[in-house]
């Protein structure tokens, strides 16, 4: 199974201030959320893994290739895509799951980075194929819209897809490329919301809750994105409204935007009604993870992602652990903080990691190219991903 997990699993990798999650179903089904991938040679000392080659080397094959089932984006923002043109290039991606809300918002500005106009283009490539064959256009050419959008109206580029490959939020999927992974895997979305269409882009991302495991042995978790405070609030009282209160409970929490303090603040006061909310939803074991670098001593400088403030709250309502990715991983211990669900119940496998060989040559190459521009003393692992 993949990275040797020992069940179902959450993987969050060490990926400076960004995300990537990457979601085991099976021996042969693997999800990934979001994507940051990038050679930081500038940063000494980092402890991050160079992800694409780790997702080529330990990916399930498909027809001799590495094959990843679906690529969700959460939204287009470059911490959240780097690395995409080249997984396009190296790995059969069955599915794509994205929202065009934010996509509208970058139409006429073309501010996107490069991997996101990348994305974008296969996205829209696929629909087109849908759309010409009127329905299932196989693996590696599926796309599934999410949310709401005028891009459906009559005239616009969405109008004719087949409904099968557009979800709502309110809705579950239970497909994973085309096959039913019901007994296996569950997303409900959640959002974006039909009044965030213009909002901003963190605003309409996707956001979602997975269940993975079997019947007798879920694990959940709870998928928000880059949102902040008044869209989390949103998020909760429709799902109150629509009588849905157990999508959205947890094991596992992926803190909103990299641990920011605006999930729960508000003009620098504390908004209990946010971690009210997200502490209810826990279930007897939760964890809260941070995908940020690690946490300075105070955040006076007024850096926010990741914010001390914010950690300590989640501490306040975590029933077993907060976790913070850049912490985890070290340059000396290079690993993802993984968590498992199988017959043992839900739990953090702790074991050492092994990073794939062609990994290692990245971060070697690396730290070669950083000792070649002169520094006195170059790093031992060279390897890591923007920040935003």
């Amino acid at each position: 199974m993949f990275a040797d997990v020992k069940g179902p699993s959450f993987i969050f990798w060490p990926v400076g201030c960004g995300d990537s999650t990457t979601i085991v179903i099976s021996e042969s089904e693997v999800l990934q959320i979001d994507l940051n991938d990038k050679v930081m040679a500038e940063d000494d000392d980092n402890e991050h893994i160079p992800l694409v080659d780790e997702l080529v080397a330990k990916l399930p094959e498909r027809d001799g290739k590495p094959y990843l089932s679906c690529f969700v984006l959460t939204h287009p923002d470059q911490d959240h895509c780097r690395g995409f043109a080249d997984l396009l290039k190296r790995v059969v991606i069955g599915e794509l799951w994205h929202s065009p809300h934010i996509f509208r918002e970058y139409e006429d500005e073309k501010v996107l980075c490069e991997d996101a106009e990348v994305f974008r283009k296969e996205a829209h490539r696929r629909a087109a194929k849908t759309i010409k064959v009127g329905g299932d256009p196989g693996a590696g050419n599926r796309v599934r819209v999410i949310g709401y959008s005028s891009l459906f109206e009559p005239g616009e580029k969405y109008h004719d897809l087949p409904k099968q490959f557009y979800t709502r939020p309110g809705s579950s999927i239970t497909l994973l490329d085309g096959a039913d992974v019901s007994d296996r895997f569950h997303a409900f979305i959640h959002g974006p919301f039909k009044e965030g269409e213009a909002d901003a882009r963190n605003e309409t991302s996707v956001t979602m809750r997975l269940i993975i495991g079997s019947q007798d042995h879920p694990m959940y978790g709870l998928f928000l994105g880059d949102v902040s405070y008044p869209t989390l609030m949103q998020t909760f009282q429709q799902t109150h409204d629509h009588n849905n209160d157990p999508m959205l409970n947890w094991n596992v929490l992926l803190a909103p935007h990299h641990c920011s303090k605006k999930v729960m603040y508000e003009d620098d006061v504390l908004q209990q009604d946010a971690m009210d909310e997200l502490q209810t939803a826990q279930l007897d074991i939760g964890y809260i993870v941070a995908s940020s670098p690690e946490f300075p001593a105070s955040n006076s400088s007024g850096d926010n992602p990741p914010h001390v403030k914010a950690r300590n709250r989640y501490e306040e309502i975590v029933n077993t652990a907060f976790l913070c990715t850049g912490e985890y991983s070290t340059p000396e211990n290079l690993r993802p903080i993984i968590f498992t669900v199988n017959e043992n119940g839900v739990f953090l496998d702790d074991d050492e990691y092994e990073v794939s060989d062609s990994a290692r040559e990245t971060l070697a190459l690396a730290a070669a190219v950083a000792a070649a521009r002169g520094r006195a003393a170059p790093p031992s692992a060279k390897v890591g991903f923007g920040r935003e």
